[in-house]
């Protein structure tokens, strides 16, 4: 019955995690932050192509790879 509770508390925990990273995949407001123009794209956890990481950072994005995305 400890092993049954356990899986099932682990399940759902991973579950919420999953769900909370999913809703902060979203573009915040600027941050004002001065980026650098060197193109050097990223692919966005959005699914959105930056100019470069900082241009992702700059509007709180995380970056999934390097390069653009694909589509």
């Amino acid at each position: 019955m400890k092993k049954v509770f356990a899986a099932v508390l682990i399940a759902a925990l991973a579950g919420c995690q999953k769900e909370e990273v999913a809703s902060e995949c979203v573009e915040k407001p600027d941050n004002g932050m001065a980026c650098y123009t060197l193109y050097d794209p990223v692919c966005g956890c959005n699914g959105k192509t930056y100019g470069n990481s900082c241009e992702a950072g700059r509007v709180g994005i995380a970056i999934v790879s390097k390069g653009e995305c694909k589509k």
